[in-house]
């Protein structure tokens, strides 16, 4: 197995030669530019085109990208032709978003296709904030962080992000505010769609943790190679399958298939977590984030089902997505079907205001042995994570943020 991050692999990146740094990059992901912020510990790298953050590294496990690179070139969407790239890509409204996605992107300020007016007036599927181009902006207040920022210009909005990496501990901080340039409020979802992939994403050893409560399966109409019950609720990770028993959605199965769940937060925990580990790479990725301001998760699972351009029957991926918005549909629906298990689904910016949100990102070594997290705890100087079964406790210091 070839992996991702090392001799060969298509993200591109230069070591670390200072203690903290930002930089510009000509040839990030298939020749494509972005920036990459170094620590003594590891790296992140961002892309211009669509904003993802396509790489998060940590020296101590090895070169190994925990998140999602496709197997197609990809390309910046704002490159993306519908006459010259449909057959590549696939047509509007998902073609561009395909074209240049990876990694971490962020979907804004909806979650999910547009509505076929939106389709006919121009719009892509989980709005503009991924097709765009992002462009940095100076900070002499903060040189060490990257500020960079989505103009919007059919929403009518802005998005910004701030990413700065603790100088000591594998802690990445980001800061994202949202615009509202209109006139009128509007109802918006805010969906982070960090999706994993191989070497880190093993069918049957990388495993997903998170606070849920209550869960739903999507309808059928997601896919016809799904293999869990439409529409059914359950409480996670034991999900119904069409036949009979459960499946534990802690670990991803083996086989061709292709579903989403959406899962409501424990609104007790008031700083809530996604984490997803692989005990044989010693390797979690754990984000933590208010959960006010992201109450949903959503699951997504691809295992080689979708087999139209530019999947081609080749991708095995995972999105583990913390949100404002449980499932991917249109903005209309979603206001339309009003709020599930008693939770809003979506979240209202009013007219020329501004609304902000911050969340961590911790990359972490653990043992062979590592069964999953069970809970996060934040005080004035660490975090601490419980592992699941056991007693152990990882402890990391790092400022106060959320």
């Amino acid at each position: 197995m070839k992996l991702r991050g090392i001799s060969g692999s298509r993200i591109m990146h230069k070591k670390p030669k200072i203690a903290l740094s930002v930089a510009h990059c000509s040839n990030l992901l298939d020749g494509r530019s972005g920036f990459q912020l170094e620590s003594s510990w590891g790296h992140v790298s961002v892309l211009e085109g669509g904003g993802h953050i396509c790489e998060l590294m940590l020296n101590s496990v090895g070169s190994v990208n925990p998140l999602w690179s496709p197997t197609w070139k990809t390309i910046d969407p704002p490159a993306y032709s519908p006459k010259k790239h449909h057959k590549i890509y696939g047509p509007p409204p998902e073609g561009r978003l395909l074209a240049g996605i990876a990694g971490h992107s962020i979907s804004f300020d909806f979650f999910g296709p547009p509505s076929e007016e939106e389709i006919a007036a121009g719009h892509s599927t989980h709005g503009e904030a991924p097709v765009v181009r992002w462009r940095r902006h100076s900070r002499p207040d903060a040189p060490q962080t990257l500020a960079y920022m989505a103009d919007l210009p059919q929403a009518r909005m802005g998005l910004e992000r701030m990413i700065t990496l603790d100088r000591k501990n594998p802690v990445v901080y980001c800061e994202e505010t949202a615009s509202n340039l209109a006139t009128f409020d509007r109802p918006i979802s805010w969906n982070h769609h960090v999706t994993f992939g191989p070497p880190f994403l093993e069918a049957d050893v990388t495993l997903f943790d998170m606070p849920a409560t209550h869960s739903q399966v999507c309808p059928a109409t997601f896919s016809k190679e799904m293999w869990l019950q439409p529409d059914s609720i359950f409480q996670w990770p034991e999900a119904p399958m069409k036949q009979r028993g459960t499946v534990d959605l802690r670990r991803s199965a083996k086989g061709q298939y292709g579903h989403y769940t959406a899962h409501l937060l424990n609104p007790q925990i008031e700083h809530s977590f996604i984490a997803v580990s692989n005990p044989r790479l010693r390797l979690l990725v754990l984000y933590v984030f208010n959960r006010k301001d992201y109450p949903w998760v959503g699951n997504w699972e691809e295992s080689y089902s979708r087999v139209h351009a530019p999947w081609k029957g080749r991708e095995l991926c995972r999105g583990f997505e913390f949100s404002t918005t449980p499932f991917p549909i249109p903005r209309r629906d979603t206001v339309s079907n009003g709020r599930l298990f008693g939770e809003s689904t979506y979240v209202w910016l009013p007219a020329k205001s501004r609304k902000k949100t911050r969340y961590m990102i911790l990359m972490l070594q653990v043992s062979e042995n590592f069964e999953g997290v069970a809970a996060v705890e934040i005080d004035r100087n660490s975090i601490l994570v419980h592992e699941r079964s056991t007693q152990s406790i990882i402890k990391t210091h790092a400022k106060p943020f959320l």
